[in-house]
C-alpha cells in the first residue's frame, strides 16, 4: 500500500511539473496570418529588430518547450524569441478570449535580440 501511494504521488508531482497553466484553450482559428510588407522577417547582424511581428504566449502558442509558465514571445520569420522589457499581462489578461494564451496577435516592436532574448524598447499591439 505504501509503495502504491509513493508511486501515485510521484506520478502526480511529475505531471504538474511538466504541465502548462491549465487554463489555456488554444484554437488554430485565432492565428493571424502575416500579410503585410511591414512584417519583420529577419534579425539584423547587430541583433536589432523593428516592425510588425507575431506575438503570443511562447509556451501556449509558439511551442517553446523550455518555458515553464505563460510568458510573452515574438516570432521573427521562423524563429521565436522570449521577450524581456514587456510582460505578458501588461497587454491585458493573457487568458482572456483574445489574450496571448488564446490568440496570436500582431505587435509593432523595436528592440534587439541579445543571447536569444528579444530586449524590447517598444512593444505595442496593433488594432485588429
Amino acid at each position: 500500500m505504501k509503495l502504491f501511494t509513493i508511486v501515485t504521488f510521484c506520478f502526480i508531482l511529475s505531471q504538474s511539473l511538466y504541465a502548462g497553466c491549465g487554463s489555456c484553450k488554444v484554437s488554430s482559428k485565432n492565428v493571424v496570418k502575416a500579410a503585410s510588407p511591414n512584417f519583420a522577417t529577419t534579425v539584423s547582424k547587430d541583433g536589432s529588430v523593428k516592425g510588425l511581428v507575431l506575438a503570443s504566449c511562447g509556451m501556449c502558442n509558439f511551442g517553446m518547450k523550455n518555458q515553464r509558465s505563460c510568458s510573452l514571445a515574438i516570432q521573427v520569420g521562423e524563429d521565436v524569441y522570449p521577450v524581456s522589457g514587456s510582460k505578458i499581462d501588461e497587454h491585458g489578461d493573457s487568458h482572456a478570449k483574445d489574450g496571448f494564451c488564446n490568440a496570436v496577435r500582431v505587435a509593432d516592436i523595436e528592440g534587439k535580440v541579445v543571447k536569444g532574448v528579444f530586449e524590447s524598447k517598444e512593444f505595442a499591439l496593433t488594432k485588429n
